[in-house]
C-alpha cells in the first residue's frame, strides 16, 4: 500500500475516535441540538439550579457544565470546550403543568412530581422517567393556633371537632394529598369533598396551586393544608401556619419513608434523538445532586439565588428534602406503592390501569442513562 494512502487511513481513524468521544458514552451528534426543559420553580429541583450557577464546579465534577447565554433561560451545555446542546429553560408551575406541557409538545424535558407524571403517561403521553430527583420533602400544616402539634392529636383533634376540618392541597394528583387521604383512612378519619363533611370529617379543599396555601390560611378559609417544601417553610415564614409533621412520618407505619417525589423525564421523541445529550444531562444533574449533599448551607444559598425565596426560607426548606438520583429497591418499592394507590384511586384509566407492578415500572422509566454514568 502506497504511503501516502496508509497515511491517509491513520488520519482518518484519529478523526473517528476523535468524533466517538470514547466508548463509554454514546457520542453528541456534530450539529448542536436545541432542547426545551421545564421546571417547577421550587427546591425540590434544584439540581438544576445548582448545575447553572456553579458551572466551574460542575465542570470539576463531571466534565459537563452550562454556560450561561440568558440567567435561568437559555444555557449551553458544554462536554469540556464543546458545545453539545443549547437548553431553553422555561418555569412552568407546579402539579400537573409540566407534564401537560409535555403532553402538548412544548417541552422535550421536564422536571416535576413523579405523581403527575405518572398520571399523564396513563393518559398516553409518550415520555419516561429517566431518574428521580428526590424523596420526602412533603408536610402537614396548620394555623398557627390550631390545637395539635403532633399527627396524633391533629387527628384526635379532626374526630372531635364539631364541625368539619378543612383541609387544602394544591393540585388534585400532588404527592401530598395522595398520602395525606391514605393516612386518614388508616386512622379511620373520613375525607370527603369540600362542602360535603359533616362533624368529625376532613373536607378536602383544592386550592388551585400553591400560591394559593398562604391566603387560604391567613383568611381562614382552610385550617390546614398539606403542601411539599419549601412550600411550608414559606408559611412558617410568614407566620400563616405551623409544621405538625412530615408526610413521610404518617401511617400506615413505614409506608411513605423516602417516598417517591420528583423525577426528571424526557419525551420519547427527545429520547429517540437526542439520547447522548440527555445522558450528559443525567450525569450533569447526579453531580449537581452530589453538590447539594455535600454541603446543604451552600445548597440553600444557591437555591434561594435560583428560586428567589427568602433566604431563610430555603435554609429551612432544603434540609427537609432528600436529594437523590438512586433508582434502586427503596426507590422501586415506592414506585409500586404509588402504582397501587393510583389503581385504588381510579387515577389510572388508560395505559396504566392493568399493568402489574413490574409491567408499570418498566413502562414508565428509561434508567438506561442512569445505568450508563454510574
Amino acid at each position: 500500500m502506497p504511503i501516502l494512502v496508509r497515511c491517509w487511513i491513520i488520519v482518518l481513524a484519529a478523526m473517528l475516535v476523535t468524533a466517538c468521544g470514547g466508548a463509554d458514552q454514546e457520542s453528541v451528534p456534530a450539529a448542536v441540538p436545541l432542547l426545551t426543559l421545564g421546571h417547577v420553580g421550587h427546591d425540590h429541583q434544584i439540581a438544576l439550579g445548582v448545575a447553572a450557577l456553579e458551572p466551574e464546579k460542575m465542570r470539576q465534577q463531571c466534565g459537563i457544565h452550562l454556560q450561561e447565554l440568558k440567567p435561568r433561560e437559555v444555557y449551553r451545555m458544554m462536554e469540556g470546550e464543546r458545545p453539545i446542546a443549547e437548553l431553553h429553560v422555561k418555569k412552568v408551575g407546579g402539579g400537573s403543568k409540566m407534564p401537560e406541557a409535555m403532553s402538548r409538545g412544548e417541552l422535550d424535558v421536564g422536571l416535576g412530581g413523579i405523581a403527575a407524571i405518572l398520571f399523564f403517561i396513563d393518559k398516553g403521553t409518550d415520555m419516561k422517567l429517566l431518574c428521580p430527583l428526590n424523596v420526602d420533602g412533603d408536610m402537614l400544616l396548620v394555623q398557627p393556633e390550631f390545637p395539635a402539634a403532633t399527627w396524633e392529636e391533629f387527628v384526635a383533634a379532626a374526630k372531635v371537632s364539631p364541625k368539619p376540618l378543612r383541609i387544602g392541597y394544591k393540585e388534585p394528583v400532588a404527592v401530598a394529598k395522595l398520602i395525606f387521604e391514605r393516612a386518614c383512612a388508616a386512622e379511620g378519619l373520613r375525607c370527603v369533598a369540600a362542602g360535603q363533611g359533616k362533624a368529625g370529617e376532613v373536607e378536602l379543599v383544592n386550592l388551585q396551586g400553591e400560591a394559593n396555601v398562604v391566603p387560604s390560611l391567613a383568611s381562614g378559609a382552610v385550617e390546614g393544608a398539606v403542601v411539599n417544601e419549601p412550600g411550608g417553610s414559606i408559611a412558617v415564614y410568614k407566620k400563616a401556619a405551623r409544621i405538625v409533621c412530615q408526610l413521610s412520618e404518617l401511617p400506615p407505619e413505614g409506608m411513605w419513608k423516602s417516598h417517591p417525589c420528583c423525577g426528571i423525564c424526557a419525551t420519547g421523541t427527545a429520547i429517540a434523538n437526542h439520547r447522548a445529550v440527555l445522558q450528559r444531562l443525567v450525569k450533569l444533574i447526579r453531580a449537581a445532586t452530589e453538590v447539594i449533599n455535600a454541603d446543604k448551607e451552600r445548597a440553600a444559598e444557591l437555591a434561594h439565588q435560583w428560586t428567589k425565596q427568602p433566604l431563610e426560607v430555603e435554609r429551612s426548606s432544603v434540609p427537609n428534602i432528600v436529594y437523590t438520583v438512586d433508582a434502586g429497591d427503596a426507590y422501586r418499592l415506592g414506585m409500586e406503592r404509588w402504582f397501587e394507590m393510583m389503581r385504588e384511586r381510579d387515577t389510572f384509566q388508560g395505559v396504566l390501569k392493568e399493568l402489574s407492578n413490574a409491567d408499570a415500572f418498566a413502562r414508565v422509566h428509561d434508567l438506561s442513562f442512569l445505568r450508563s454514568v454510574e
